[in-house]
């Protein structure tokens, strides 16, 4: 999205700099309009929950509403460990398995927790697709009629897990070009669900048994369309496997350590040191969000944002040297500017 978007100049939903709205709150959605580009907006894949009737007060006519799911042992997982769950919880801090402390008495270990986790250790997908904490007890009616709600809302279910077949049939669903979808791994999916018991594991399902029936049912869904594609489809996914791996072999010389908790960085080969997609697929969603911000709010963002955001992409490089550079972006900005600071005082 960010790629596609950005080469065809189109508008995204945002505030300035922020890779979220206001989430796990709703947008405030006079302010978006207050600061919508010229040309209206067309893409929204900033960090927020489902609301349809918010989507489409932004969006124009015809917008495409697709997501992605995984499976809720590994989001579960991630989030626990990306968020640094043991640490923040007292309870866990001493216990050599914090897994089998935290679902002794789940409850009141989340009583203690910040409000991130409260919202994300617990169904996240389902809330982020708009299901509220206080619904998580309803019948399973209620639950079905969620799922059926989203099923038609949106218009593809992407899984993570069939991540290739997944993007081709969104490619096709938006007309794009084969090469829009090509992706680069840039964070390091710990196989901590290799470590757990089979007892840990049931109850991750049964603390996210909701997200455990949404995943299900996509999972069911996604590979029963894959089951009906022809050849050329099944061709197109082997394609994109290879541009992705020929990709991936033409731009990085080598893989950096891990940084950040699971973060991965790259080298460029000499040759395509000044290779644009190289760079741009190598550039976290915090960075893209960012630039993103400096080309749509330049004429409001105050200097000390614009600082932030050079400070911000150079600490970076120094972990992922493949990724955009500061120069790269202020070129853009400002390409009669030397890209120095005082130039990007012009912002």
């Amino acid at each position: 999205f960010y790629r596609y978007g950005q080469e065809h100049e189109l508008g995204f939903v945002m505030y300035p700099l922020k890779l979220h709205l206001h989430y796990p709150a709703r947008p405030n959605m006079r302010y978006l309009e207050s600061v919508a580009p010229k040309n209206g907006y067309n893409i929204l894949c900033q960090y927020t929950r489902h609301k349809k009737m918010d989507a489409l007060r932004m969006m124009p006519e015809g917008a495409i509403f697709a997501t992605l799911l995984r499976n809720p042992v590994d989001q579960f997982l991630s989030v626990f460990h990306n968020f640094d769950v043991k640490s923040e919880i007292r309870n866990l801090q001493q216990h050599h398995n914090p897994y089998d402390e935290f679902f002794r008495n789940p409850s009141k270990v989340l009583m203690m927790s910040s409000d991130a986790i409260f919202y994300l250790i617990q169904n996240s997908m389902s809330f982020d697709l708009g299901l509220n904490p206080t619904q998580f007890k309803e019948d399973e009616s209620f639950i079905d009629d969620f799922i059926e709600s989203i099923d038609k809302d949106f218009h593809l279910v992407m899984i993570l897990e069939l991540l290739d077949e997944s993007l081709v049939l969104f490619r096709r669903l938006m007309c794009w070009d084969l090469k829009q979808v090509i992706y680069v791994k840039l964070s390091m999916n710990n196989d901590y669900s290799a470590s757990i018991s089979d007892d840990v594991r049931q109850k991750i399902l049964d603390w996210n048994a909701i997200d455990y029936k949404l995943y299900n049912h996509f999972h069911e869904k996604m590979k029963k369309i894959i089951a009906e594609q022809d050849d050329d489809f099944h061709a197109e996914v082997a394609m994109l496997r290879k541009i992705n791996s020929q990709f991936w072999k033409e731009c990085y010389s080598n893989v950096h350590p891990v940084f950040n908790g699971n973060k991965i960085g790259y080298s460029l080969h000499k040759t395509h040191e000044n290779n644009a997609t190289c760079k741009f697929l190598a550039t976290d969603d915090v960075t893209q969000t960012h630039i993103i911000g400096l080309k749509q709010f330049k004429d409001a963002l105050p200097p000390s944002d614009i600082l932030m955001v050079r400070n911000h992409m150079q600490n970076l490089r120094k972990h992922n040297p493949a990724m955009l550079a500061w120069e790269d972006v202020h070129k853009v900005l400002h390409p009669d500017s030397d890209g120095d600071l005082e130039g990007s005082k012009e912002l």
